[in-house]
């Protein structure tokens, strides 16, 4: 850094959460359904916290607020599956966020895997099981090590300040 460049910070007690909210909704971001089933159960929740963690190994992360219905499945379970999902798929989004409703039943699921919940549709599915799980802040970041991709040719959705959005 030269002496003609300056970093001002905040203290931290006037920092405003909500500003970093409101500054992290400018950012547009992929939504994916992230899925996975216990004893039997089918789990899931919509998330735009997803980011590709390395190609060599295959690896992706996903942070679940720890508030979440599905938490205590997702913090026990070894396979997960991380749906993109496709321009047009924003009902199927909001309905994975909203509490108490069957969240599988506004999605048909892949028949090719039976160990954890694929959805059909989906501008690609990443498939995989747990690498690493660690607790970040009030997250659960989890590291999924990539066994199976599936794509299409659809364009993705966005979100982007609070809205789904189309790219052009």
């Amino acid at each position: 850094m030269t002496d003609s460049q300056t970093i001002t910070t905040a203290p931290a007690s006037s920092f405003d959460p909500a500003e970093l909210r409101r500054a992290l909704a400018g950012m547009a971001t992929s939504v994916t359904l992230v899925t996975t089933s216990v004893d039997g159960t089918a789990h899931g929740f919509t998330a735009n916290s997803f980011t590709n963690v390395s190609v060599t190994p295959p690896l992706v992360a996903v942070f679940l607020a720890e508030t979440a219905e599905s938490y205590p499945a997702f913090a026990e379970t070894d396979q997960v599956a991380v749906n993109i999902l496709a321009d047009g798929q924003g009902d199927i989004a909001r309905h994975f966020a909203t509490k108490g409703v069957d969240k599988f039943a506004a999605v048909t699921l892949h028949e090719d895997f039976d160990h954890v919940p694929v959805v059909t549709g989906a501008q690609a599915s990443i498939v995989g099981r747990v690498h690493e799980r660690w607790t970040v802040g009030d997250h659960l970041m989890i590291i999924v090590a990539v066994t199976d991709v599936l794509r299409t040719a659809r364009d993705p959705l966005v979100y982007q300040n609070r809205e789904f959005r189309k790219l052009v």
